[in-house]
């Protein structure tokens, strides 16, 4: 059976059939109007049809996959009802009102021209209106109604089945909308050339918004009613979905997508899109694709947990607030506007995804100046392997690079946290540049890492490995975890407080080139370091190392008792550093011990000086000859302080710097002494000091005990310190040692090898007894007589000073040198300060001693020199002194000044060498004594060697003729000298005899001697 047709020309239809098979039927016109069937291969029975005489043209396809179309190429041709039957069928209309009857079967129908109807019939049919105003209906089956270009208001109705409404634009910009009405749809075009669909019972609109810069946009309450696929396709489109699950196509251009409520899909395109999701939106699919694409969340002002990490080679966005979640691949940039509340936002490690860029916006409004005034905290996680990130910004942005995803951080406050998390590797995290104000917490992870701080509080993290950590500026806390790590400190920086945890950790600590005073102290179980200029103070517990670098400057250095902590190795280098090869200020290193029984040693040990013994061990590098002290200080307790293993020549003790102090404090001591120059202080207790090689010095101070020195080789001197009280200080041999007594506390010094004795008498009314010290090893006895420490005037007591000659023949030389009086030719030399008022007493003991002071120049001591048993010869000074010969022949010459002159037994000389000598008492002049008179300095015709005649000597008051010399007033016992008699010159008194001498008597011309 073939196509057939019959024309009713009363009625004005041509009716055309097909059969069972498969038909094509194509219906058109010839330029003439008549109409034609497959061009006019099918017979038409009953009449020709025209387009003048034809109203209604009907085809039944029946049976098979027929085609019934109407060509209007040569002119319009009548309205058409056209009917598929079953099977798929193609049915396309003309111009006119058409009826499409899809029937059974996939079917296509064609509205073209005309408002049209359009009925799917069973089955997954497509139906497009064309032009004009139709109305399509999908009816039984998942239909797709279809809105082109130059189509105008139509009607969509799905019907049963799963549906779908398919509208596609133009290639010019166009703004499309989609809304509820009701329980159905509306959609329209508001530009260009304005139309709607009113959409009933479908399932699915698709959009396809092709080429041009188009808008999309949907409202909500779709979400139950229809979903949305949208597609902007070419162009830069602006596509803002409803509340449905939302599937929404970029296209190619920059586009805008905001996906709205419901759990959309976008694949974003090609070309620089925006992905928009705002509270309420759903979870959402992004597909980047090509193009630098960013997905901008915006928060709200709740308080809103954050977080972003990898899934793979994508990227998961969760808010905990409605436990959303994004799910974004081939999205380079993430913007977070955070817009108030208490935010937790966490970047995870976003290696292997295509994220390059992360901004988060503190502000508390969108586009607002100024943060939400709330705490936010960031988390910034790197990668485990070795990361190198840098935090920089000011005026409130932060930057933070060398993660996967620079990470940007905008209207950041002080009250907000930034935590940069290193995890696994060797990382470097600095934020050196960070100007901004924000609480930065730098946590290295794993692995051996270098974290630099900002010039503000930083709280830092070193966890696993051996981190090097950089506070900087402001006052930070470090927690540097397990391993070897190291804290720095540099000139500018804070009070850092620094808790070491596992493994040996190290504070490294840089001075600068000012006068610095540092204190390492414990304070409870933790270590105080205190730094004097800024008042640097550092707190740190489990750090087991110290180091300072001194460099430039005079500075102080005291290490405390370190009982208790972890601080277990102290390392100072006190030279000036590289930049300093010569520094010429002099620093001070004490350490102080604890209060218990120690053994400390000092040694050499690499070219560094080595303090063990203690909790801590104590090394000091680039100590200099001559400038830097070190003291030790043994505090309570029985201490040992051993220095024998300490080069030589590191230290000087003659001079203000350059000295090594060994302070042993209370207790019963024991001191070693180094190879070089100590000074050693007893304290309390009764000590013992073998104080080695070297010029050393011993320094005993009131309250301090009995001790023991051994001064072993070198020139070694005991510096004993008096007090402002009358005290009996008594200097003698002991064979070859020394006996230092003084009666305040009964205090006996026991020396040996000592060669130096000083006294320094602080006041009071003191008797100091230097005795003979033959056969021991001393060469100098100095007493000072100040009043106070270096002072430069006496105290204001009268001491006395008393010096005892040897037993067999002494030379005793009594002289100023300049502000001292010298005590020379005894086994020691004396030497005396400040001896202003004072007495001086000189025994000779036996022996013939010569005793002179003729060099002595101050008139303010009171001298007293005593020859003692043998001939002595014995000259005074130019003051008023006292001079005894005692047993013997005695010479006495008394020299300037008033003079007591006593001879004692025996035959003895008062020798006179000029006049100015004159004036002195004979204490105990006898007849069988001489007064010796200097002729070539005396005058008057006196010879020397020749005896005085009884014309040149006269009792009496006055000379009575020119031949008299010598006068001898007997009623006042005065020996006077007058050069010319009565020649007008007048009388000197020469002597005046003591009262023993009797009246008129005692001296005669036979007691006169001239030399």
């Amino acid at each position: 059976m073939a196509i057939s047709a019959i024309f009713s020309a009363a009625q004005g239809i041509l009716s055309i059939f097909g059969d069972s098979l498969d038909n094509t039927v194509t219906v058109s016109r010839d330029a003439a109007g008549t109409i034609l069937i497959n061009g006019g291969a099918v017979t038409i029975f009953g009449g020709t049809p025209t387009v003048a005489n034809t109203t209604l043209l009907q085809g039944f396809g029946l049976a098979g996959n027929d085609q019934l179309i109407l060509n209007e190429a040569n002119g319009a041709l009548p309205k058409v009802n056209l009917f598929g039957a079953i099977d798929n069928d193609v049915l396309a209309g003309s111009s006119g009102a058409d009826q499409l009857f899809g029937e059974d079967g996939n079917d296509t129908l064609l509205g073209q021209g005309g408002n049209d109807l359009l009925f799917g019939g069973d089955g997954n049919d497509v139906l497009t209106g064309g032009d004009a105003d139709d109305q399509m209906f999908g009816q039984a089956g998942n239909d797709r109604l279809i809105w082109d270009p130059g189509d105008d208001t139509d009607l969509f109705e799905g019907g049963d089945g799963i549906d779908t409404a398919e509208v596609n634009g133009g290639n010019g910009a166009e703004a499309f909308t989609v809304n509820a009405n009701g329980t159905r749809v509306r959609f329209d075009r508001v530009n260009p050339a304005p139309f709607s669909i009113d959409i009933g019972t479908t399932e699915s609109l698709v959009i396809n918004a092709n080429g041009g810069d188009d808008t999309i946009t949907a409202g909500n309450g779709l979400a139950a009613l229809i979903s949305i696929v949208a597609d902007g396709g070419a162009g830069n489109d602006t596509i803002l979905s409803g509340d449905g699950a939302d599937v929404l196509f970029g296209g190619d251009g920059n586009d805008i997508i905001d996906g709205n409520r419901g759990n959309d899909v976008g694949f974003l395109g090609a070309g620089d899109d925006v992905f928009i999701w705002d509270p309420g939106d759903g979870n959402d699919v992004v597909e980047g694709q090509a193009g630098l694409d960013t997905m901008q969340l915006n928060g709200n002002a709740a308080n809103e947990n954050i977080d972003i990490s990898a899934n793979g080679g994508r990227v998961r966005f969760f808010r905990d607030i409605a436990a959303v979640v994004m799910d974004l691949d081939d999205v380079e940039r993430i913007n977070f506007e955070a817009l108030g509340g208490t935010d937790n936002i966490i970047v995870n490690d976003l290696s292997g995804t295509d994220t390059q860029q992360i901004n988060l916006n503190l502000a508390g409004v969108l586009g607002g100046a100024a943060g939400d005034a709330q705490v936010d905290t960031v988390v910034l996680n790197g990668t485990n392997g070795a990361n190198a990130i840098d935090v920089l910004g000011q005026n409130g942005n932060i930057n933070v690079s060398g993660l996967p995803a620079l990470v940007s951080l905008q209207k950041v406050e002080g009250i907000d946290h930034l935590v940069i998390n290193g995890n696994g590797g060797n990382d470097t995290i600095s934020a050196a540049t960070l100007v901004t104000p924000v609480n930065l917490t730098i946590d290295g992870g794993a692995g051996n890492d270098i974290l630099i701080g900002s010039n503000l509080a930083d709280v830092f993290l070193g966890g696993d490995g051996n981190d090097f950590v950089d506070g900087r500026r402001g006052d930070d806390v470090a927690f540097l975890g397990t391993g070897n790590d190291v804290f720095l400190w540099n000139p500018g920086d804070g009070n850092d407080t620094i808790e070491g945890q596992a493994g040996i950790d190290e504070m490294l600590f840089n001075g600068n080139g000012a006068n610095e005073t540092i204190d390492i102290s414990a304070n409870g179980g933790r270590a105080r370091f205190f730094r004097d200029v800024a008042n640097v103070v550092m707190d740190t517990n489990d750090v087991e190392r110290i180091t300072f670098n001194a460099f430039d400057g005079r500075d102080t250095i005291n290490i405390n008792d370190l009982s208790g902590i972890d601080v277990n190795l102290i390392r100072f280098d006190v030279s000036g550093g590289p930049n300093v090869p010569f520094e010429t200020s002099s620093d001070q290193v004490t350490v102080n011990s604890t209060v218990g029984n120690d053994t400390i040693a000092i040694a050499t040990v690499n070219g560094e000086i080595v303090i063990s013994g203690l909790s801590a061990q104590v090394q000091i590098a680039g100590i200099r000859a001559g400038f830097d002290n070190l003291t030790i200080n043994g505090l309570a307790g029985n201490d040992v302080i051993d220095a024998s293993k300490l080069a030589a020549n590191l230290f000087q003790q003659r001079f203000p710097d350059g000295r090594l102090t060994l302070d042993g404090g209370d207790g019963t001591d024991l001191f070693v002494g180094s190879a070089g120059e100590d000074v050693f202080l007893g304290g309390r207790g009764n000590d013992v000091a073998l104080m080695g090689a070297g010029d050393d010095l011993f320094v005993w101070n009131p309250g301090d005990d009995n001790d023991v020195l051994e001064g072993q080789a070198g020139f070694d001197t005991m510096f004993f310190n008096g007090a402002n009280v009358n005290e009996n200080i008594d200097i003698a041999a002991n064979g070859s040692r020394i006996r230092f007594f003084r009666d305040v506390a009964n205090v006996t010094m026991d020396l040996n090898n000592v060669e130096n004795t000083l006294f320094k008498a602080l006041g009071g009314a003191d008797n100091i007894v230097v005795n003979d010290l033959s056969g021991t090893d001393a060469k100098q006895v100095n007493i000072d007589l100040a009043g106070l420490i270096n002072g430069e005037t006496g105290d204001g007591q009268t001491d006395t000073i008393t010096i005892q000659g040897t037993n067999a023949q002494d030379l005793i030389l009594i002289s100023s040198v300049g502000s001292f009086v010298n005590v020379t030719g005894l086994s020691a030399v004396t030497r005396i300060r400040q001896a202003d008022n004072d007495v001086l007493v000189i025994n000779g003991n036996a022996g013939d001693d010569a005793i002179d002071a003729s060099s002595l120049t101050t008139t303010t001591l009171r001298l007293t020199l005593n020859g003692d048993n043998g001939n002595d010869t014995i000259w005074g000074a130019a003051g008023n002194d006292s001079v005894n010969g005692g047993a013997g022949h005695d010479l006495l010459i008394g020299g300037l000044g008033t003079d007591t002159l006593s001879g004692g037994n025996g035959t003895d000389r008062y020798r006179f060498n000029n006049l100015s000598e004159g004036g002195d008492i004979l204490a105990d002049f006898e007849a069988n004594d001489f007064i010796q008179l200097r002729a070539s300095n005396f005058g008057g015709g006196l010879v020397a060697g020749q005896t005085i005649s009884n014309d040149q000597f006269r009792v009496g008051d006055a000379a009575q003729d020119a031949n008299d010399r010598l006068i001898f007033n007997g009623s006042t016992r005065s020996l006077y000298f007058d050069a010319d008699g009565l020649g007008g010159a007048g009388q000197t008194l020469v002597a005046t005899l003591s009262a023993n001498v009797p009246t008129n008597s005692g001296v005669s011309a036979t007691n006169i001697q001239v030399i």
